[in-house]
């Protein structure tokens, strides 16, 4: 039993890796069923504009014949907008990070899903398209980049302890984190309040 466990514990330690998800955001065609929503945030911008003011097309159908995936990214029931009078819309879009029954958790900004590190372009926080070494090598140069390491490093929303996503239930967070109001804040999504797939942009 001893040698067995062993040999098995440094495969719980390889990390999760999404070989399905790509980072290039594409420009589609609005085809039968799908609808263009037109997002003003800029919780999903990498460094590019990615949607940000742009037309998004969502596959309203998607997901009545296709399971929710991790890297997706989903149009979805914003739970903040009926409690905010700050404006926000009342439909969002942002990735999925986690599945039901996984459990999530976040060290300075590193996703770690059932205690394995997720290892993908989304897995870490982001900030101007760039990640906390990417910022660190852009630190000396200027203080709002130190200011955003701070944030990464120290702050409750990049900090998280292991929760475990029950059933039915997704953990969903934008790419720029530090301007994503999303699971971190409100917790899991429904699957009923997933509207559609993001295809890409017209």
């Amino acid at each position: 039993m001893i040698l067995l466990m062993v040999f098995l514990f440094p495969a719980c330690s390889q990390p999760l890796r999404d070989n399905r998800t790509s980072e290039a955001v594409a420009k589609v065609d609005v085809g039968a069923g799908m609808v263009v929503f037109k997002h003003m945030n800029d919780n999903m911008e990498r460094g590019n504009k990615e949607f940000s003011g742009v037309g998004v097309v969502i596959d309203q159908g998607h997901y009545k014949s296709n399971p929710v995936q991790r890297g997706d990214i989903v149009y979805y029931k914003n739970p903040q907008a009926a409690k905010s009078n700050n404006g926000l819309q009342n439909n969002e879009i942002s990735r999925v990070v986690a599945l039901p029954g996984e459990s999530i958790r976040i060290e300075q900004g590193q996703l770690y899903i059932n205690g394995k590190k997720l290892d993908t372009f989304y897995g870490q926080a982001h900030w101007g398209g760039m990640d906390l070494a990417q910022l660190k090598k852009q630190s000396s140069n200027s203080e709002a980049v130190k200011s955003v390491i701070k944030i990464i490093q120290e702050s409750d929303e990049t900090n998280k302890q292991e929760l475990k996503i029950p059933d039915g239930q997704y953990y969903i967070i934008g790419d720029n984190w530090i301007r994503s109001g999303d699971s971190r804040h409100f917790g899991p999504i429904s699957k009923d309040s997933i509207l559609g797939k993001v295809k890409g942009y017209n």
